[in-house]
């Protein structure tokens, strides 16, 4: 099974070197692109078509939701993890709103990203294991 492509994007250069080092330690995952602002995170995006973005919210350039709005919006079929220091629960129900995978709160801690991106994987091979949806499949996935 080929590694599942992530982008990674995060304006703080060694917060996103951790979650790269991190992600070398976790089979099955690869990092695709790393962008340090959203214009940079559109283009890598666009270009790579990633299967996974971890995307944090607050840049000097913009706000990491409305990115994930535009990335819903352009129908690409990439799933997002939130990593971000933004306790507000208005950015939460908003994280939840856009249809994040997971949100995880910094500082960033091994387990708790390892957990999630198995978590993921498992969910992917769920999906590619199905032909059609069953009611229990559909309370099974959502689970």
């Amino acid at each position: 099974m080929k590694p599942i492509s992530v982008v990674i994007v995060e304006d703080d250069h060694k917060i996103a070197e951790i979650q790269s080092r991190f992600i070398e330690r976790i089979p099955g995952f690869e990092v695709v692109g790393i962008a340090h602002s959203l214009v940079e995170a559109n283009d890598i995006v666009e270009v790579f078509r990633p299967e996974l973005v971890l995307l944090d919210v607050y840049f000097p350039d913009g706000n990491g939701l409305n990115f994930l709005r535009d990335i819903r919006a352009s129908d690409l079929g990439v799933d997002v993890i939130l990593i971000t220091a933004a306790k507000e629960i208005d950015v939460f129900k908003s994280a939840m709103h856009g249809g994040v995978f997971d949100y995880i709160l910094k500082p960033l801690v091994f387990d708790r990203f390892k957990n999630t991106l198995t978590k993921f994987s498992a969910h992917l091979q769920k999906l590619e294991d199905l032909s059609a949806l069953a009611q229990t499949d559909v309370d099974r996935l959502l689970s």
